[in-house]
C-alpha cells in the first residue's frame, strides 16, 4: 500500500510543481492577461479536485499515521481552497477588473493567501514524500 500512496502523493507533489513553475508562467507569458485569467480559471477548476483526489488516496493509503494526517490535511486544504477561496478570488478579481479598488485590495490579501497555502501544501509533500524514500 506504501508504494501506492507515494505514487498519488508523488503524483500531486509533480502537478503542484508542473502547475505552479510551468503552467502557469507560461499561459500568463503566451497568451497574456485577460485570455491567461480565463484559461487559468478553466485549469483551476480541474486542479482542485485533481489535488484533492491524488492527496486523499495517499492519505488513505498510507501506512504511518503521521503521512496519512498531513496527507489529509493537505487534502482538506484543497478542499477548502476549490470551494471557499476559488470563487471569492473570481469575485473580487471580476470587480477589481470592473474598477472596485475596495475589491483589488481584497484581491491581493485572498490570492495572497491562496499562495500560502499553496506553498505549504507543497512543502508539506516535499515533507512527506522524504518520509516514504527516508531511511
Amino acid at each position: 500500500m506504501m508504494t501506492l500512496a507515494a505514487l498519488f502523493v508523488s503524483l500531486a507533489f509533480g502537478g503542484m510543481a508542473f502547475f505552479s513553475f510551468f503552467l502557469a508562467p507560461l499561459v500568463f507569458g503566451k497568451l497574456g492577461k485577460s485570455e491567461g485569467v480565463r484559461f487559468m480559471r478553466d485549469a483551476f477548476a480541474i486542479y482542485y479536485p485533481a489535488m484533492v483526489v491524488l492527496t486523499g488516496l495517499g492519505a488513505l493509503l498510507a501506512p504511518p499515521f503521521w503521512i496519512g494526517a498531513l496527507l489529509g490535511l493537505v487534502a482538506i486544504g484543497f478542499v477548502l481552497a476549490h470551494l471557499l477561496l476559488r470563487p471569492e478570488i473570481i469575485r473580487l478579481s471580476d470587480a477589481r477588473d470592473a474598477g472596485d479598488a475596495r475589491a483589488a485590495a481584497s484581491f491581493s490579501r485572498l490570492h495572497g493567501v491562496s499562495q500560502g497555502l499553496n506553498l505549504a501544501q507543497f512543502i508539506t509533500l516535499a515533507f512527506v514524500i522524504g518520509g516514504m524514500v527516508g531511511p
